[in-house]
């Protein structure tokens, strides 16, 4: 009788988000969704472990804009190159000093050695202002505090004003969230119905 020896990655468990930079990352999810919605084989992905030369991190936010598996076929772990190409552009959202400087550095050379383009880190301490700071790693750039980050790949500006960050098309139309849009949709209809109410009589 043979003995099969299969060996099995163990994954450690990320530690619970705290409530404000889940929501944080959610918010920004939506709105990066929003902007590549229109590329088919685009896909966002969350908290999903990369691995590259024998490192992994789990990025709040990456961007594959071509070439990645269906999401039927995304385990744990996506390797690179193997299971796809690197994320085009990655986001960190920090909200404790640990955070930020793990995004800085470790994580910021990680993503630089797997080939991502765009990386930016979104400084979200509770109670304070959001700060940016952004770089094109494919252009060997460091990490800058910035007053608005321009991701080329995605095409997208990201902007920070106070605890909230808009989102800004190549057009510069700012991308809204579905709840907003649904709001402001429902101000539309109500002003279109007084207006025929007034025609009316």
């Amino acid at each position: 009788m043979l003995n099969t020896a299969i060996a099995l990655e163990v994954l450690e468990e990320k530690m619970p988000e705290s409530a404000w930079h889940a929501k944080n990352v959610d918010a920004l999810r939506e709105l990066i969704e929003a902007a590549v919605s229109h590329l088919p084989e685009a896909v966002v992905l969350r908290d999903l472990f990369f691995r590259f030369s024998g490192k992994r991190y789990a990025p709040d936010i990456a961007v594959v804009l071509q070439g990645a598996p269906p999401f039927k076929n995304i385990g744990l772990v996506y390797q690179v190159p193997e299971d796809g190409p690197a994320p085009d552009a990655i986001v960190e959202v920090a909200v404790s000093s640990k955070s930020l400087g793990e995004a800085l550095s470790d994580k910021a050379d990680f993503y630089g050695s797997m080939g991502v383009k765009d990386y930016l880190v979104v400084e979200a301490f509770p109670e304070k202002p959001m700060r940016l700071w952004f770089c094109r790693l494919e252009k060997g750039e460091g990490l800058t505090k910035v007053s608005e980050a321009k991701l080329e790949t995605v095409k997208i500006t990201v902007k920070s004003e106070g605890q909230r960050l808009r989102v800004f098309d190549e057009q510069g139309q700012e991308i809204l969230p579905l709840q907003e849009q649904v709001r402001m949709l429902r101000e539309r209809i109500a002003i279109l119905e007084a207006e025929l109410q007034k025609m009316s009589r």
